[in-house]
C-alpha cells in the first residue's frame, strides 16, 4: 500500500490531499470528478477503441509497442528520483513496464477517477498489490500540485492533443522537472497521411486538437525547451533533455 506521508512531502503546501480509496488520492473535494472520461461508458470506450492496437496501427500509423519501449527507456534513464506519469490514463500501454519498476517512486496522475481505477486494477493484477512506491493522484495536468524541481522523469503519453492550452502544460512539466531531469512526450500531429482528415474531423467538436509538429515546436522553443523527436505515422515521440 502506498504511503500518504511520502506523497505529501512533494505536494505544495496550499494543496490538500483527500483520500479516495486505497492507493488513490485527490486534490479535489470528495465526489468532484471533472475528468472527461468519467461519464457513463467513456472509460470503457477509451480502453476498447483509443487503446486498441489495430485502431492505432490502421488509423494513426504506429505500433502501441512504442509506448512501452519509450517508458522503459525513460525509467532506465536514472536509477533514482521521482517519476511522474502525467495523464496516465488506464496504463493500457505501460502497466507491464511499471510492474517491474521497484526502485523509483512513481506518481500516476490523471483527471479521471475511472481511468485511475482501471490503471490501479491493471497493476494489481500484475503485481498482486500496489507497491508502497506507487501513488495514484486525481489532479489537473494544467495545475500540477507539486513543488518545483521534484521529478527526475516525466512521462506524458497522448496528453497534448487532448488539450487546448499546450503552453501551460509544458510550463508545468518544465517547472516540476529537476535540473538534470528528462521528459518523454507523445502526441498526435498532422502528417501527410489520409488520417489528417479524420484528425481534423475529431478536432471539430473538440474531442482532439489538430496541430502540426512545427506548431508544437514553436511552443517548445518559446519556452526554451530544446527537444529531439521522431514521427511515426501521426504520432510524434518527443524527448526533452
Amino acid at each position: 500500500m502506498s504511503d500518504l506521508h511520502t506523497l505529501s512531502e512533494i505536494i505544495l503546501e496550499d494543496v490538500n490531499l483527500n483520500f479516495v480509496e486505497k492507493d488513490i488520492y485527490s486534490v479535489y473535494s470528495i465526489g468532484d470528478s471533472p475528468g472527461a472520461y468519467d461519464g457513463i461508458g467513456a472509460s470503457t470506450i477509451y480502453d476498447r477503441v483509443a487503446c486498441n492496437r489495430f485502431y492505432n496501427c490502421l488509423m494513426w500509423g504506429y505500433s502501441i509497442k512504442e509506448y512501452a519501449t519509450l517508458c522503459e527507456d525513460r525509467l532506465a534513464s536514472s536509477s533514482e528520483g521521482w517519476v511522474l506519469d502525467l495523464a496516465c490514463g488506464s496504463l493500457a500501454f505501460t502497466s507491464e513496464i511499471y510492474a517491474n519498476c521497484s526502485n523509483r517512486p512513481v506518481v500516476f496522475l490523471d483527471q479521471s477517477l475511472n481511468l485511475l481505477r482501471k490503471g490501479k486494477s491493471r497493476l494489481e493484477k500484475l503485481k498482486g498489490s500496489i507497491s508502497e512506491n506507487m501513488f495514484f493522484l486525481h489532479a489537473d495536468a494544467l495545475r500540477l500540485p507539486f513543488k518545483d524541481n521534484i521529478f527526475n522523469t516525466v512521462i506524458s503519453l497522448n496528453l497534448l492533443h487532448c488539450i487546448d492550452d499546450v503552453k501551460t502544460a509544458l510550463k508545468e512539466i518544465k517547472r516540476v522537472l529537476t535540473d538534470g531531469g528528462n521528459s518523454a512526450i507523445t502526441t498526435l500531429v498532422q502528417s501527410n497521411r489520409w488520417s489528417n482528415r479524420y484528425l481534423s474531423m475529431l478536432a471539430g467538436p473538440g474531442a482532439l486538437f489538430s496541430r502540426s509538429f512545427d506548431e508544437l515546436l514553436y511552443t517548445f522553443n518559446d519556452l526554451e525547451m530544446q527537444v529531439t523527436h521522431k514521427i511515426q505515422g501521426n504520432l510524434a515521440f518527443i524527448k526533452y533533455r
